[in-house]
């Protein structure tokens, strides 16, 4: 089923130039059981926009593809719950693609702490940059490797090897925290990558899947990232029950609709193709700052 129905008390305020609108959110947490290895730690996963989500369990927090700042072109399309100042303490941020609106380093080295453990693409240029971001502890991870921090281990997946250049860098994670498996794709998940996963990870607890069906129009409508239908035949091949749809709100304006891109894909339309492909799938989507709590 599809779980998105409380309603906040909120309230847009300070937009800084270039910056997304902050919306203040009182959220009833939603809730679900998970955790087929028996988890007794609860974990909570909370959406802020587009790929940017906080997981936390414990004494410890996740932060995935940071981004807390628009320019011309690149939109969030919906209001942030809190922006930098408002993160808890981190054990650890990673990024999935070198891409302005999945890492976001120039925002967000207004953090707090930039000796937070910063995992970044072996081979990519974001490594560098966030070194020039003035963060002190970068971990360029290639695909295929795992990393330990804290108590969570990172496994990045080379989930679309074979793209062109500009999406050539691009990571999916599996993330093993407080008892859980997690997979974080935020773009894409091929068929080879899409088999090693399930090898070895047969029991994902729960999806952070991208849906938006990203399209280039100037070369032919190429399809970046994965839609409604794609996303919800990993759920069905990796048997996840439970998945959240994140990837969906950018918005690049009149021009870029009109001109460059396409990305049509939506929570419903998800919803939708999860339940035809994997009848007993929960899709819970998530407004920005709203927690799911995994029992």
């Amino acid at each position: 089923m599809s779980a998105n129905t409380n309603k906040p008390a909120s309230q847009i305020h300070g937009k800084p130039r270039g910056s997304a609108p902050v919306l203040k959110t009182n959220w009833t947490p939603l809730s679900i059981k998970t955790g087929r290895g028996g988890a007794a730690t609860p974990l909570t996963i909370t959406r802020l926009t587009h790929a940017c989500v906080l997981i936390q369990w414990g004494n410890e927090a996740l932060l995935t593809d940071p981004w807390f700042s628009q320019k011309p072109l690149y939109h969030n399309g919906e209001s942030l719950p809190f922006d930098v100042a408002g993160l808890p303490k981190l054990t650890a941020v990673l990024s999935s693609m070198d891409h302005y609106d999945h890492f976001d380093v120039k925002a967000f080295s207004a953090y707090r702490n930039l000796s937070v453990p910063f995992v970044t693409i072996k081979g990519s240029a974001q490594g560098e940059a966030a070194r020039a971001a003035g963060f002190s502890d970068v971990r360029d991870v290639a695909a295929s490797t795992s990393i330990k921090i804290g108590s969570a281990t990172l496994h990045a997946i080379a989930a679309n090897a074979f793209a062109p250049d500009a999406f050539r860098y691009e990571q999916a994670y599996v993330i093993e925290a407080a008892g859980r498996t997690l997979l974080f794709c935020p773009h894409f998940l091929k068929d080879e990558p899409l088999a090693r996963v399930k090898a070895q990870f047969p029991d994902i607890d729960l999806a952070l899947l991208g849906i938006n069906g990203l399209r280039i129009k100037p070369l032919m409508n190429r399809q970046m990232s994965m839609d409604p239908e794609d996303a919800a035949r990993v759920c069905s091949l990796l048997d996840i029950p439970v998945c959240v749809p994140i990837h969906y709100a950018f918005n690049g304006g009149w021009f870029s609709s009109t001109f460059l891109l396409s990305h049509k894909g939506t929570p419903q339309k998800f919803a939708e193709a999860a339940r035809y492909q994997s009848p007993s799938i929960n899709v819970i989507t998530l407004s920005p700052g709203q927690p799911l709590m995994l029992e």
